[in-house]
């Protein structure tokens, strides 16, 4: 045996050492059953068996001329290594299409079509005994390459570039790491490839070869920062890197999720303090109807799964057959620690990209509260309509300020005795592209949820002010624009100073706004809001309580805050139309607030006969749609004129 012939075992064992390196890190890590996790270890499989017929080429070939059993042994190992390793370029290509996801996109003729190429090389292989346009070996029993073998190898480089063809197409699509271990995987295999070929001497192809499936196992197949390990699913992470890569991509995904709303409740009962258990004994009769890697636990007591409509998933891909199921099981105990428990779920399913757009709106629906009544019965998206609006307009009102979506609306007041306008209420409109127009009695909610609400006051506030600014209110004859404000922005610490800073930087008469307090809101606190209102009023702000008649505590509220008009509700209007006792309560409320010396104005005037009758009983100022609706600041201004 010659110093090259341990020269080149020396890679091979190299190789060899690799190879099994990486099959026992892969047998000890926790893997989820991806499709791709069987070509991976199929790619270890071949880098492993061409070592192991290469480093035995090189016994038998010292011994080749000694023993001629030897050269038999070494056209049997040689002949299997090229009937291996010419897979193996073909096996990758199928793993990067599809750890990018880019195999679901080819249609079974394109599969044949790419297939081709690995066949003519298998033939050429097979045959090669009789052909020998591969590789022979002469009478001198030295090994010899032929044409073919170039062909071999350009195949080869064929499967090499169509799967980097296929990493560059879906490059946006992947996470960081997969990226670059993926580029990490070529280039070492092309150099180790390309250093043979050249210099046949240097057995570095193998070697290189398993070197770049390490670094495949340490990140692409190295899923531990996505797995939930007490559970053995797939974490909320995990759902968010998969989502993004599906949308990416454009795919049609449905999306189930499963709610125990009972959790909490049977931990107590139970003494199961930690609801992993109870989430385990769930995942793991889920994974009995869809693939373990589609299942996602996303928090405490929720769990999601991702239904495929590609081909790549098989099985059962009915989102509402899937749910229906699951369904059936939670009408029989589940038993943890032996304990036999009643588990109460909410399930639901939605379709990805058709009900749900983006990753936010995913998260949002995944993670909002399902409906105390639904037990027992499946939520389809038709039913989820509510969760969607609602998904979808707080995406609008977080994204609103930045995409000036938000408008100010004004609608004019009038004095009573020649209806002159006096001012106007200042109205807060979300115009969105897909869902229209979007009003406050919508949005406002979902604004002080989200905590949006005190960025969209401050934009009411700093529009009023500029349009004061500008002196057209003032043209028209007006004498105040009221701004509403939301019982969050009220009880800030700072608001008084909040509201002086935004006011003085516009160099504005203050006594030209005036700020209204819904009554319910008024009733919360008197005290802090007592010295609010003072603190404001001592600097020029005008108040008034809005929709007064509403709430509770009225005279509560009237006696202890000191307001300067108060809005009675149109429903007190309404009423008073249409029974006597309506009319009287309307009379008896304006005669007690003259009484107080306050100044009255009335929501909701709709009619001439209205307009009438309120100018009887004394009331000072009118707003409703018998004058106008709400209408943005240009049309004020031509209404004005």
């Amino acid at each position: 045996m010659t110093y090259d012939n341990f020269f080149h075992m020396a890679f091979y064992c190299a190789a060899l050492l690799v190879c099994l390196t990486t099959f026992i890190f892969t047998k000890v890590q926790k893997r989820i059953g991806l499709p791709q996790n069987r070509y991976f270890l199929m790619m270890n499989y071949f880098v492993f068996f061409n070592a192991l017929t290469c480093f035995l080429n090189e016994i038998f070939d010292a011994y080749k001329h000694s023993f001629k059993v030897f050269y038999w042994l070494l056209l049997i190992s040689q002949f299997l290594y090229f009937l291996i390793h010419i897979a193996l370029p073909a096996v990758l290509f199928n793993y990067v299409t599809l750890v990018t996801e880019t195999i679901t996109f080819r249609a079974k003729s394109i599969k044949f079509v790419t297939s081709i190429p690995l066949i003519i090389a298998l033939f050429l292989v097979i045959t090669n005994p009789l052909t020998r346009f591969v590789y022979y070996y002469d009478e001198n029993l030295n090994f010899h390459r032929n044409w073919a073998e170039i062909l071999i190898y350009l195949i080869a480089l064929g499967y090499v570039v169509f799967a980097f063809a296929n990493l560059m197409a879906s490059w946006n699509a992947l996470r960081k790491r997969n990226r670059w271990s993926l580029i990490y995987l070529f280039v070492i295999t092309i150099i180790g490839l390309v250093a043979q070929y050249f210099f046949i001497g240097i057995k570095s192809e193998l070697f290189c070869e398993s070197l770049a499936l390490v670094g495949i196992m340490l990140s692409v197949e190295n899923e531990y920062d996505r797995l939930d390990p007490e559970i053995g699913v797939y974490n909320r992470n995990a759902l968010k890197m998969d989502m993004e890569h599906l949308l990416t991509q454009k795919y049609v995904v449905s999306v189930i999720w499963l709610k125990i709303t009972n959790i909490d409740v049977i931990s107590r009962i139970t003494g199961i303090y930690s609801g992993d258990e109870i989430i385990r004994e769930v995942s793991d009769y889920l994974k009995t109807i869809v693939p373990s890697y589609t299942i996602y636990r996303t928090d405490n007591n929720t769990v999601a799964i991702l239904v495929r409509q590609d081909k790549l998933h098989t099985g059962n891909n009915d989102p509402l057959r899937i749910s229906e199921i699951i369904n059936e099981r939670f009408k029989y105990d589940w038993v943890v620690r032996g304990v036999p428990i009643k588990l109460s779920p909410a399930i639901a399913f939605a379709d990805v990209p058709t009900h749900i757009q983006t990753l936010k709106e995913l998260l949002y629906m995944v993670d909002s509260p399902m409906p105390d009544d639904i037990a027992g019965s499946v939520l389809t998206a038709n039913d989820l309509e509510f969760l969607i609006r609602r998904a979808a307009v707080e995406s609008s009102v977080s994204n609103g300020l930045s995409e000036k979506k938000f408008e100010v609306y004004y609608q004019p007041t009038h004095c009573t005795g020649g209806l002159k306008i006096h001012g106007a209420e200042a109205l807060i409109r979300l115009h969105d592209d897909k869902l229209g127009m979007i009003f406050p009695d919508e949005f406002i909610p979902i604004a002080e949820q989200t905590g949006n609400i005190d960025d969209i006051d401050d934009f009411v506030l700093a529009e009023v002010c500029a349009f004061i600014k500008s002196g057209e209110p003032a043209k028209l004859g007006m004498d105040c624009i009221n701004v509403n404000l939301s019982v969050i922005q009220c009880m800030r610490d700072d608001f008084v100073k909040h509201i002086l800073d935004i006011v003085e930087s516009f160099d504005i008469p203050k006594s030209f706004i005036n700020f209204e307090i819904t009554e319910s809101v008024a009733a919360s606190d008197y005290e802090f809001l007592n010295t609010t209102i003072s603190d404001l009023k001592k600097n020029g702000f005008q108040f008034s309580m809005d929709d007064y008649g509403t709430g509770y505590s009225n005279m509560h509220s009237l006696f202890s805050l000191d307001f300067d008009i108060v809005k009675i509700d149109k429903s007190i209007l309404w009423d008073a139309e249409n029974s006597e006792r309506g009319q009287i309560i309307l009379e008896s409320c304006v005669h007690m607030i003259k009484q107080m010396k306050r100044k009255i104005l009335v929501e909701g005037v709709e009619t001439r006969k209205q307009v009438e009758k309120l100018e009887k009983l004394g009331v000072d100022y009118l707003q409703g749609y018998y004058f106008s609706k709400p209408i943005t600041k240009r049309e004020i201004l031509a209404y004005g004129k």
